[in-house]
């Protein structure tokens, strides 16, 4: 009898034990955006994530099968420990249309997407030596970004930015909720070790309405994290030509409730070229919390201290017959540039309900720096502070479905610098102490409707308001030079549509229509005195688009076509004045159009018992870009081309994945020749540039895990200019910052993982 009394009491209690519903939440691991229509199987029983991503279970077996479209499907052991699960999947690499992006702040599959948006994941961003992030932008068709030295970049999107001299300007970037771009509308991608990212979504034009001043478009970089249930600990060496020297030490740990990471890079390199040399330091801890089923916190925190040599342009005749030499007087004075700089973020959303949610974030940035330059020793300090805050929700009256948005972001930035004497390097008698604080906002809201599963209709808008405020603070010259620009508020309204006319089909057509803007520069906001140029205006433009992505070919092959019309007003120049002197005018209007292709295509349909994945892609831009009305000063450039980007680019190339570990990364990257200097009498050359990477993964047992890798960038040996500085000027013009010729790496990685 007792015996039969505990059968029958341990069968009651299996029985409860398998009808306990399971509570939890599916997202991308990468973004943490929610992902509906996730299916979770038990042996007995499943179910599916609704629109929040959230799910309840019931059921018994070992193991849950958990399993989404565009993503890698995921085995759990069953039961879990805890009753609440925060499960995160791998977004595939086959099936990019299929990824959740947050560009736009829409959280939709790619495909759903009404504008021209590129994702790069961890495959895309790692197919070169990890030093830099400049090769894995250059294979977006519509996007070039020169770059100099590793701490000299320029980008420019659809020919947006070609004309800015030493940094990328009229694009937006931000890491996180975190702005990476400076009040003034400048943006330094290389502070970021390219360690901490873990996704790129690129947005060409001013195809967002809640990012603000992004007229050539926005750069939104997500933070990588730690493997969903594991934790790990790793090392990473580099070594590779020119003194290439890179060391990544990494923490992470990865659960339900927490998604942690500590990482620690050093970089250096001696240099291609005299003072060349660049160092440098970056410490960053990136936090996510579930702090209950429907909030969550999350942390950026990153140091980068750095000093980098600078060797400068250099004239023709020094390009062609000795490209290692340094510009005379940058090498005469060894001029470098050594900041330190820190980051940090905080941001909590949380789900009012099944269709509402609330977001904030609170960010600030620090920077001090010192310059010595051949005209003067440049000593800078800034501080910026700011909120960003949106509230979202989704509505459905039958078949139809609306999302809504609004939000807001404030920033503000006090920036000082002063000018001395350079004397063998050092600070000696000041020439300029002043100051100025700019301060923006952004209001933005945005509505989605789906009136049909196939057509979704979006219409967003932008308020923006700028202020410059100039303080001088050097009495010696009895000039005051101090002064406010307060910039009219813009509106900047988007329209867009999505539609997918074939039915299970997996393709798209979009059209968009959207305005845009950029503020001055610092440089283009001061007079040749030094004073407020009152007559300054931000560059505006009016973007049209029309859009084709898909799948096609038994789902194989993944595509995108996008044709691009863009009309720029109020075209910012900046006029040279002296050696480090600039002045800011409006000189006229361009026109920017063109044609966008990029193709992956899967050579291996299913896994097999040699090749684990095989694909092929291939991206290209024919663009146009031209002054439509341009006279500066007495001259008229009216329909000659645009300075500083080529008109056509190119890319191709094959990832080979094994089953045994081995990989292996081959890419070509053609650029087109384009003018130099605004009269087009001067083009550069056009270059192609072949790099190569392979490298082996291999597991030691459940925790050790080893990573070889090496390989070759520019292949051939290419002869190119990196950066050209457009409309230089001199007796002999200082134009060229050369590439680097071929040159190696190598670099080993071991992980121990539990």
């Amino acid at each position: 009898m007792q015996k039969l009394l505990l059968l029958g009491l341990w069968l009651v209690s299996t029985a409860g034990a398998a009808q306990a519903p399971w509570r939890g939440r599916v997202a991308d691991a990468v973004t943490n955006q929610p992902l509906p229509g996730a299916t979770l199987k038990l042996k007995t029983g499943g179910t599916a994530t609704n629109a929040q991503g959230q799910f309840e279970l019931t059921g018994t077996g070992d193991t849950l099968q958990i399993t989404c479209v565009g993503y890698e499907p995921l085995a759990l052991p069953w039961p879990p420990a805890t009753s609440w699960l925060n499960v995160t999947l791998q977004p595939a690499t086959t099936q990019l249309n299929e990824v959740v992006v947050t560009a736009l702040q829409a959280d939709g599959r790619l495909l759903e997407v009404p504008g021209a948006v590129a994702v790069l994941g961890p495959r895309e961003l790692h197919r070169d030596n990890d030093v830099t992030l400049v090769p894995a932008l250059n294979r977006v068709p519509g996007v070039y970004m020169h770059t100099g030295t590793l701490n000299t970049n320029r980008l420019t999107i659809r020919g947006i930015g070609s004309r800015s001299l030493f940094s990328t300007n009229k694009v937006r970037a931000y890491f996180g909720d975190i702005p990476l771009t400076t009040g003034d509308g400048e943006t330094t991608l290389e502070d970021l070790d390219l360690s901490l990212i873990g996704r790129a979504e690129v947005i060409k034009g001013p195809s967002s309405s809640v990012y603000g001043a992004g007229l050539g478009g926005t750069v939104v970089l997500t933070a990588r994290k730690a493997a969903y249930r594991e934790r790990s600990v790793s090392s990473e060496g580099l070594v590779g030509s020119y003194g290439l020297r890179r060391w990544v030490t990494r923490a992470a740990t990865g659960t339900d409730r927490a998604n942690l990471s500590l990482v620690h890079s050093q970089q250096n390199l001696d240099g291609y070229r005299e003072n060349n040399a660049y160092d440098r330091f970056s410490l960053a801890a990136l936090g996510q919390w579930q702090a209950g089923e429907r909030t969550s916190v999350t942390l950026l925190a990153n140091h980068i201290r750095l000093k980098a040599f600078i060797p400068s342009s250099i004239d023709e005749a020094t390009y062609r017959q000795n490209p290692r030499a340094a510009a005379a007087n940058w090498l005469a004075l060894r001029g470098y540039e050594a900041y330190q700089k820190t980051l940090l973020g905080i941001s909590v959303s949380h789900e009012l309900g099944r269709r509402s949610e609330l977001a904030a974030s609170v960010f600030t940035t620090q920077r001090f720096a010192d310059e010595p330059r051949p005209f003067n020793f440049l000593r800078e300090s800034s501080q910026s502070w700011g909120a960003r805050g949106r509230a979202s929700g989704q509505l459905q009256w039958g078949r139809t479905q609306a999302k809504w948005l609004l939000g807001g972001e404030w920033f503000s930035e006090w920036y000082g610098w002063r000018t001395f004497r350079n004397q063998n390097g050092r600070s000696g008698a000041a020439l300029s102490d002043q100051e100025e604080r700019r301060t923006y906002y952004n209001l933005f809201a945005q509505a989605e409707l789906a009136p049909t599963d196939r057509l979704t209709l979006t219409a967003g808008a932008n308020l923006n308001r700028t202020t410059y405020d100039l303080t001088d603070l050097f009495p010696a010259d009895n000039l005051d030079l101090s002064g406010r620009r307060d910039f009219a508020a813009i509106l900047s309204p988007r329209l867009a549509a999505n539609w997918r006319p074939w039915a299970g089909l997996g393709q798209a057509v979009y059209a968009t229509v959207s305005h845009g803007f950029s503020p001055p520069t610092l440089a283009e906001t001061l007079t040749p005195s030094g004073q407020i140029n009152p007559a300054i205006r931000p560059e505006t433009g009016l973007n049209y688009e029309l859009g084709w992505r898909g799948e096609a070919l038994a789902q194989r092959l993944n595509f995108e076509v996008s044709y691009f019309f863009m009309d720029i007003r109020n075209l910012l120049v900046a006029r040279r004045t002296g050696d480090d002197a600039f002045v800011g005018v409006n000189a006229g209007r361009t026109r920017h159009q063109g044609l966008e292709m990029a193709a992956q295509y899967n050579l291996v349909k299913r896994p097999g018992p040699w090749l684990q994945a095989a694909q092929v892609f291939a991206a290209a831009t024919w663009g146009n870009y031209r002054f439509v009305d341009f006279v500066d000063t007495d001259r008229d450039y009216s329909g000659l081309a645009l300075t500083g980007t080529p008109p056509r680019t190119a890319n191709a190339g094959v990832d080979v994945q094994t089953r045994f570990g081995l990989y292996a990364h081959l890419n070509w990257q053609f650029t087109d020749a384009f003018p130099m200097r605004d009269d087009n009498a001067l083009f550069s050359e056009a270059y192609q540039l072949t790099h190569l990477r392979a490298g082996w993964r291999r597991a030691w047992g459940r925790w050790l895990h080893t990573h070889l890798y090496g390989g070759c960038q520019n292949l051939f040996d290419e002869r190119y200019a990196s950066m050209i500085l457009v409309n230089a000027t001199g007796a002999a013009p200082r134009y060229y910052y050369p590439g680097l010729p071929r040159n190696w790496f190598a670099g080993l990685e071991l992980a121990v993982k539990w």
